[in-house]
């Protein structure tokens, strides 16, 4: 699968790169081939783990696409996280610090919000599906007045 530039929104995998974000192709090894962080064959093994097609997705996905593809958005952000947590130590220099450890629980901080988002939109899904609407019909009996005289509901439905 070759990586799609500029990101293709429609598709899952577009939308995964917007969510991590990953929108924009660097040189990373500086040797002239600008790439993504993650390849979109990468991002679609992300996506696969939660059954989630990486082709097109229309431009209105389903709740439940939308949090396979947060899921997957979420382990693309880990996978950073982790990375960012073992090569980055903290570097002091006269006018730059860096700490990898607080950037790497930034991302897992933003990842777990895509956790939560995609779980509030399982939810929200198995709300709306929950409950099944059925036309009434009642029997004629219960549509009858009773019987038996002299009785309330016999003089009610006597008068009706």
């Amino acid at each position: 699968m070759a990586d799609v530039s500029p990101p293709n929104y429609s598709t899952a995998v577009g939308r995964v790169r917007a969510l991590i974000p990953d929108i924009e192709q660097v040189d990373w090894e500086s040797d002239g081939n600008p790439s993504y962080m993650f390849s979109d064959s990468h991002l679609a093994g992300f996506l696969a783990l939660y059954g989630a097609d990486p082709g097109t997705c229309g431009a209105t996905a389903g709740v439940e696409l939308t949090a396979k593809i947060r899921h997957a958005a979420a382990d693309a952000v880990e996978a950073i996280a982790v990375s960012e947590a073992l090569i980055s130590k903290v570097v002091k220099t006269e006018d730059l610090q860096t700490d990898g450890a607080k950037t790497a629980n930034a991302l897992l901080g933003r990842a777990g919000l895509l956790r939560r988002q995609a779980a509030k939109e399982e939810e929200q899904e198995d709300l709306e599906t929950a409950f099944t609407v059925v036309d009434f019909h009642p029997s004629r009996n219960h549509c009858e007045p009773p019987r038996v005289p002299n009785t309330p509901e016999y003089l009610y439905w006597r008068n009706v």
